[in-house]
């Protein structure tokens, strides 16, 4: 019996110093860890789910960025595929965006027009003129699918924006993320558990918001673009 405790006591000490190893390193953007667990129950590692993306693709921008940062309309964005209640969804989606750029401080001013109806680029413009914002945000929810905590979710949005004085479109961006759904991994001396979001749809899209607002602020802040620790290392002015 004290060889068998004294085993898994040591089997529980060595877990600990390897997920240690493993996870000192991770940076503040990794996902969150929680162990739990001790010598006489197996180590559960539990582990938030991630998105899973590509870089955002840039369609159209501006050439020039604007003296001070603009102020903007939201209006919702429309959802494209056969969907209940498509309306609503748009609605309710779309705020998680709004909140994402307000985060961000993309804009001077952002107003969520929430009662409007989905993205129309006309519609949009003339109610974008009708409050007095220089600028209209706007786009579409391409794809959506909502996995819940058993299934894997995505989403992928378009996002516009028009400039209301001329009625030029200045920006046409778009992203997509998917948090798929990971079965428990049992390993010889620890167990992993990967957790869902109580919301995979709108956690998916506050990060794509996220980082298509980080392209659009350092534009409406004139802020130059940022240099990675290599760039220009391997140019012939480096040498």
């Amino acid at each position: 019996m004290n060889a068998a405790f004294s085993a898994s006591r040591l089997r529980f000490h060595l877990a600990l110093l390897l997920l240690s190893l493993l996870f000192s390193s991770c940076s503040a953007s990794n996902p969150r860890v929680n162990l739990t667990g001790d010598a006489s129950a197996p180590l559960q590692v539990q582990l938030n789910n991630w998105v899973r993306r590509q870089s955002p693709q840039v369609y159209v921008r501006p050439n020039i960025s604007p003296a001070s940062p603009p102020t903007a309309l939201m209006v919702p964005l429309r959802v494209t595929q056969e969907i209940r209640d498509p309306v609503s969804l748009s609605r309710n989606l779309s705020r998680t965006v709004w909140q994402a750029l307000l985060g961000q401080q993309v804009f001077s001013v952002l107003e969520y027009a929430y009662d409007a109806q989905p993205y129309d680029p006309k519609r949009a413009l003339a109610l974008g003129k009708q409050k007095g914002a220089g600028l209209v945000v706007g786009g579409y929810i391409t794809h959506y699918l909502d996995g819940g905590h058993t299934g894997s979710s995505d989403v992928s949005i378009n996002m516009e924006i028009w400039d209301t004085a001329t009625g030029n479109l200045l920006w046409s961006l778009a992203h997509a993320g998917i948090l798929e759904y990971q079965n428990t991994h049992d390993f010889y001396l620890f167990q992993v558990r990967t957790r869902q979001p109580d919301d995979p749809p709108s956690a998916i899209l506050q990060l794509l918001a996220g980082e298509l607002g980080k392209i659009i602020h350092d534009w409406a802040h004139n802020a130059p673009p940022e240099r990675g620790l290599l760039d220009g290392v391997f140019t012939p002015k480096a040498f």
